[in-house]
């Protein structure tokens, strides 16, 4: 197999590998991994006019695979909206992975590996970071090459206006990527979502106790009350944590939608994770709340307007904080301690 710089010349070749692996909603498989924004032989060819970092793979003479990599956020299929995403992905002098496509005949020969090492070794990069998709359908196969193949961390979640969320990995050449106590990243605010980010994050808020039940099941009684490290908290108290920390945003939301700029108090999650309750409850206790709690939220979302999303709340520390703001945080939130629970039940 020869790996070699992508040329003009190629961008037809890559274009249709591109295409061979469209995500298309209802056919995509997880475990084959996908491209969403494939373009077209003409934007092929002007990117790689633009950049030198991009590699192909061959064999007998044809164009198999593809990777495109940047260290600028001008012309890539990632679209990024907000400054502090701009940070997180490029950052430190960053290079992006943009794109890795393998022809669907060429899969386990080794190509993606091959030219990710080209390219690191041309490009030199002391950071480096690819942005794969989380949702509506995370892609289990890009997710296995970078984080589980490759070393990249999950370092943060953005969306991009179009309904899909991305997690951003990062990989370092001094191997200090990412953070294990936060297996999606850090939260990460892109400023006030659409109508059609914020109908997902709804539908995701409705789904989260099926999947956190879907993660607890994966624990046993020996396992429950097993901290993954020191001075950490165990499943058991994670999952009670979620239960206390939802009814306490929950009833925030309903402040913010019936009151004018309502001033809010802090909780010492902390402590509270130490009471007795939290300490030796069956988790059942804690997943029925959860269930109940967040179908009732999903339920109140779909009723109120989307301009809803800007009123306030007065937080002591944070000051004035959106709606919108609150609900991102408790998506991501949710999410984080469900990743969480399946890394300790594995």
């Amino acid at each position: 197999m020869l790996i070699r710089r992508a040329v003009v010349q190629d961008a037809e070749a890559i274009a249709a590998i591109a295409e061979s692996v469209r995500y298309r909603e209802g056919d995509a498989i997880p475990a084959h991994g996908y491209l969403v924004f494939v373009g077209t032989p003409q934007e092929y060819a002007t990117r790689l006019a633009d950049i030198s970092t991009s590699f192909v793979a061959e064999l007998d003479g044809k164009v198999i695979a593809f990777l495109l990599s940047s260290f600028s956020s001008g012309n890539t299929a990632t679209q990024i909206i907000d400054d502090e995403v701009q940070t997180r992905i490029f950052g430190e002098d960053a290079l992006l992975i943009d794109q890795i496509g393998v022809s669907p005949d060429a899969r386990g020969l080794g190509a993606g590996s091959l030219m990710l090492e080209r390219t690191f070794s041309a490009a030199k990069p002391t950071r480096a970071t690819a942005c794969i998709m989380h949702w509506p359908l995370r892609n289990e196969r890009s997710i296995g090459f970078f984080a589980g193949r490759c070393g990249f961390r999950c370092i943060g979640e953005y969306d991009e206006g179009n309904g899909f969320l991305w997690g951003i990995y990062e990989w370092k050449a001094d191997g200090t990527q990412g953070d294990p106590r936060y297996p999606v990243g850090r939260f990460l605010y892109a400023g006030l979502a659409n109508e059609v980010d914020f109908a997902e994050r709804a539908e995701r808020l409705r789904l989260l106790p099926i999947l956190l039940r879907a993660a607890a099941s994966q624990l046993n009684e020996d396992t429950l009350d097993v901290a993954p490290r020191p001075g950490a908290w165990t499943p058991r108290q994670v999952i009670h944590h979620m239960a206390d920390a939802h009814q306490v945003m929950a009833e925030r939301a309903r402040l913010i939608l019936t009151e004018e700029n309502p001033p809010v108090k802090t909780f010492e999650e902390n402590l509270w994770a130490e009471l007795a309750d939290a300490k030796t409850a069956p988790i059942e206790e804690s997943l029925r709340i959860l269930d109940g709690l967040h179908a009732r939220l999903a339920r109140l979302l779909a009723s109120r307007p989307y301009e809803d999303l800007s009123k306030e709340m007065l937080h002591p520390q944070q000051g004035p904080v959106k709606l919108d703001r609150l609900l991102s945080y408790l998506d991501w939130h949710g999410r984080h301690h469900t990743a969480q629970v399946l890394a300790m039940a594995s």
